[in-house]
């Protein structure tokens, strides 16, 4: 959860928080992966510009979203790193 949040925290520390609010609003695992995807997809789009910005590994992202399976409040909480990371 950690490392999602760590990517996350960019968008928050630029105070662009529609993913991080659409994650935290997510009431399915479904809608949960689009908002990673369009997030992550952002964030390579920015590592390509040469910028230094943490990934984490799909092995991560899909952890957080089996946990969101069993309890979609995970995604609360991974928003709620993601702000407190971005401050």
């Amino acid at each position: 959860m950690e490392s999602v949040a760590r990517a996350l925290a960019r968008f928050a520390k630029e105070r662009a928080y529609g993913y991080v609010d659409r994650l935290a609003n997510a009431y399915n695992p479904s809608t949960a992966r689009q908002v990673l995807t369009e997030a992550l997809r952002d964030l390579k789009s920015l590592r390509d510009r040469g910028e230094n910005v943490w990934i984490p590994k799909a092995e991560e992202v899909e952890v957080v979203l089996e946990l969101s399976e069993r309890d979609p409040s995970i995604l609360k909480v991974v928003a709620s790193l993601a702000l407190a990371m971005g401050w």
